[in-house]
């Protein structure tokens, strides 16, 4: 099994907490040499976590390895949970729980639709997921509290777990990840970072990484969670309780965290407000940007949802810096490459449940639900007769 320095930093864990290795680790960290130049600054690094697993990588398989164990441990065989229509989490929990024998029912909220999401789509179908339209967030509730009544009725017991996994114990993941940065920085002869860049939905990823600073007294970098949803979804109070939960955790499970002052985490963190833009699933002029920097510099691919509104902070972090300024930067990759794998076939959208058919539909759609709002310009959009999915 590939060594995990969170188990070796606190050996108590082997005992108390169960974990399936699915992740290649450490994931590399390489230089980003081009970008580096282009931007003025000589030591921008790339965390590839894009590729923590050969069928499918990112953010999210640091979490499962927590994740499915303990619902392994519990003799779940049915998982519930949810995202929206392009969800990497129901995804990812779909592709990884079928190797361990886990049923996955995904239940989908309305988001602006891309060739991604409707990619993303195909590839629930062909990973077996059991897909629900719920719609909207109210939808959602209802369907959660439905399928888990119904196969509690059957006498199965289902894990319900929350849209993108997040909780104290699946925020051990990306502490883990920082202490591999740490000990890669040190093989590298670098100093502290000054910064690190993450892409922030509902805060696990980044609350991992600001308790794993506190755990390892990186007390001069500041950790930027970059927000790509609406504030009220990520307040900086949810990545503060997630990264105390997490060290919280620890400490009742006989870790040693050296009476850490949870109170001072918020010191280390800056939640970045400004590249969100219309909201969750929208693409912004920055991002796009960054996606063709990243892949014309680097030959390294983002997508616009996450990881290039993320990565489009670290450029306007390092554009305002003075010239020639050193430091080290980190770009934390949380989306996967692996699994678009141009040789795979996918089915045909017909073969989809009915309720996402429209998702491939150029027919003009009138539909309301509680994130019309939310999504008022893909809404008003896809109502216009004679409208069609961008190329």
């Amino acid at each position: 099994m590939p060594e995990c320095l969170l188990y070796n930093k606190y050996p108590v864990l082997a005992k108390t907490t169960a974990r399936e290795n699915l992740g290649c680790w450490p994931t590399p960290l390489e230089p980003l040499a081009e970008l580096s130049a282009y931007l003025g600054r000589k030591k921008i690094f790339i965390k590839r976590d894009d590729l923590s697993n050969l069928e499918y990588g990112g953010n999210k398989i640091r979490k499962l390895e927590l994740i499915l164990a303990r619902a392994k441990e519990e003799g779940r065989r049915v998982i519930i949970t949810a995202g929206g229509l392009g969800s990497h989490h129901v995804l990812a929990t779909a592709a990884l729980g079928k190797q361990f024998g886990f049923h996955t029912i995904g239940l989908f909220f309305c988001q602006p639709v891309t060739e991604r999401v409707r990619h993303n789509l195909l590839l629930e179908h062909n990973y077996g997921t059991e897909m629900h339209f719920v719609k909207d967030y109210f939808g959602l509730i209802i369907y959660y509290f439905r399928f888990y009544l119904e196969h509690l009725a059957r006498g199965r017991k289902p894990l319900l777990l929350m849209p993108d996994g997040s909780d104290s114990l699946s925020t051990l993941g990306y502490l883990n990840c920082l202490l591999e940065i740490q000990e890669q920085l040190k093989d590298l002869c670098l100093p502290e970072p000054e910064a690190i860049f993450t892409a922030a939905g509902t805060g696990g990823t980044a609350a991992g990484l600001l308790a794993g600073l506190s755990l390892c007294g990186l007390k001069k970098t500041k950790l930027h969670a970059v927000r790509v949803v609406r504030p009220s979804i990520l307040p900086p109070t949810r990545i503060l309780r997630l990264a105390k939960g997490a060290i919280s955790y620890l400490a009742k499970n006989g870790a040693k965290t050296n009476n850490i002052n949870l109170e001072q985490l918020g010191e280390n963190l800056h939640l970045e407000k400004d590249f969100a833009g219309e909201g969750y699933g929208f693409s912004t002029a920055e991002a796009k940007e960054a996606v063709t920097l990243f892949r014309e510099l680097e030959g390294i691919e983002l997508e616009e949802c996450y990881t290039a509104k993320a990565a489009a902070a670290l450029i306007a972090y390092c554009r305002d810096s003075h010239d020639g300024e050193e430091g080290t930067v980190i770009f934390v990759h949380t989306a996967s490459t692996t699994h678009n794998n141009p040789g795979r076939k996918l089915p045909d959208p017909k073969e989809l449940p009915a309720a996402f058919q429209w998702c491939f539909s150029n027919e003009a759609r009138q539909c309301r639900c509680g994130l019309q709002k939310q999504n008022s310009s893909f809404c008003r959009a896809i109502s216009q007769p004679g409208w069609h999915w961008p190329d």
